[in-house]
């Protein structure tokens, strides 16, 4: 069975896909966006189809940030707190190695909260 839910903002859209037991995320976001703001207790992996994107990572009790662009891909590490900032338009592409489970990481997860007020109210 093949099921599509469609989530669509400001920001842009997520397409999450099921076809059977494999669940993913394609995803389109504006420049300036910012997502995620959780962790997952499953690796998370997103491979970047178009676009930049400057990922901060929670590691040992400090922010490591990155930048991946078009064609790169990451893994996220089990339990580690992740938040994107779309630096041009994006589409993404992710997945988890087991059943999404989410928990929220409220200091990213206020400042994406902010950026979706900024987005919904231009």
């Amino acid at each position: 069975m093949k099921k599509i839910l469609i989530h669509k903002d400001a920001r842009g859209v997520i397409y999450r896909i099921e076809i059977g037991d494999v669940y993913f995320n394609l995803m389109t976001r504006k420049k300036g966006t910012l997502l995620s703001g959780d962790f997952h207790p499953y690796t998370q992996y997103d491979l970047i189809l178009k676009g930049e994107f400057k990922i901060t990572l929670r590691k040992n009790k400090k922010d490591v940030v990155i930048k991946k662009k078009a064609n790169e891909f990451i893994s996220i590490p089990p339990n580690t707190p992740h938040l994107f900032e779309s630096l041009t338009d994006t589409i993404t592409i992710e997945w988890w190695d087991g059943p999404f489970e989410q928990k929220i990481y409220k200091p990213y997860r206020k400042l994406v909260d902010e950026n979706i007020k900024t987005f919904n109210d231009q």
